[in-house]
């Protein structure tokens, strides 16, 4: 990491922080203003020529201004010492979060996501855990149809995974019933992969009907817990990009909100990231997702019983007001964990 000046530092704040407000380039002369013209322009624009030739800013015109890089981006956000915490008015906003007594989770990811768009006017992303780390509670038998059945799983947070099961014979409530006790009974407060490995592991050689329900719930699982897509994704304020500088261009804003649908590589880029505390900021050309280079996301987990993590975030261009929108992010994080707890 590059070491730079404390007047070097000054002088790429106060870039970094007017860039982010006006989305245009900065020339030496607004800085001089921003430091009450302690500083001569002709010695601002020495230094900004030296922060040009060490990759922190480039010049988009012959002319004009300069723009910061990605490094100095990266550069900035790793040198913000004192994050702002959230202001009154959007503590308020969060807090309001913790008041309704939710029945379901799905309904806490939906307020979060639509909390975090409007305090940021950004898009929100609220990804839930992997469901091989959530711990099994009970599972319920709806029969559909002679051949059919509606296999619910619920986690002992309270989220629910449906799946239909298509079987070779008809199966009677009282063998759903017996599948159920013996599933609940065996298997309450394990986590799914558990579940999963040991279903099979009570062989009932005079029971062939339930051996083959087993296979199948089995195979239920496999989906359930290998399919990245099926995991709920709850995005809010996709509308939000359009009036962003970055995105006048209407074809680059097409292609923001199609890369928006592809929810399985999202999760497999925040999987990627994800870490049990703190903050994660992917920014620009570190993913590796084209259509992402030009955008940050950063993201929180938030904690569902002891080992299961989701995560939450903010999804804007690469020009964030970093030192405001992560502590919203870590704070809505916090607050998802909470009702998670009580619940």
């Amino acid at each position: 990491m590059d070491i730079l000046t404390e007047r070097q530092n000054r002088i790429l704040e106060l870039i970094m922080d007017n860039y982010i407000n006006a989305a245009e380039p900065i020339g030496s002369r607004t800085i001089s203003k921003r430091m009450k013209n302690k500083v001569s322009s002709a010695t601002i624009r020495n230094i900004m020529s030296d922060l040009e030739e060490l990759g922190f800013l480039y010049k988009p015109h012959a002319v004009a201004g300069r723009v910061p890089t990605h490094k100095a981006f990266r550069y900035y956000v790793n040198s913000l010492s004192s994050l702002m915490v959230p202001g009154k008015k959007e503590l308020k906003v969060l807090e309001s979060l913790a008041r309704p007594r939710y029945s379901y989770v799905e309904e806490i990811m939906e307020d979060a996501s639509k909390t975090l768009a409007s305090i940021s006017q950004y898009t929100s992303i609220v990804i839930e855990p992997k469901v091989n780390t959530m711990l099994f509670k009970e599972v319920e038998f709806v029969k559909l149809s002679k051949y059919t059945i509606l296999v619910v799983f619920i986690t002992s947070s309270g989220m629910v995974h449906k799946r239909i099961v298509h079987t070779d014979e008809e199966l009677g409530i009282n063998v759903l019933n017996e599948m159920k006790w013996y599933m609940n009974e065996k298997f309450s407060g394990v986590p799914f992969y558990v579940l999963r490995d040991g279903i099979l592991g009570d062989v009932r050689q005079d029971k062939e009907i339930f051996n083959n329900l087993c296979a199948k719930i089995r195979d239920t699982l496999d989906a359930i817990i290998d399919e990245k897509s099926k995991r709920e994704v709850y995005i809010e304020g996709t509308s939000k990009m359009i009036g962003v500088p970055e995105f006048s261009d209407l074809e680059r804003l097409k292609e923001l909100f199609q890369t928006l649908e592809k929810k399985e590589k999202l999760i497999t880029l925040l999987d990627s990231c994800l870490r049990e505390d703190g903050i994660s900021i992917i920014m620009g050309h570190e993913n590796d997702m084209k259509e992402m280079r030009g955008m940050s996301i950063i993201s929180s987990p938030y904690q569902v019983g002891e080992d299961s993590y989701g995560f939450l975030g903010v999804i804007g261009p690469i020009r964030m007001n970093y030192s405001r929108i992560i502590p919203i992010v870590n704070y809505t994080a916090k607050t998802v964990t909470d009702i998670l707890r009580m619940m």
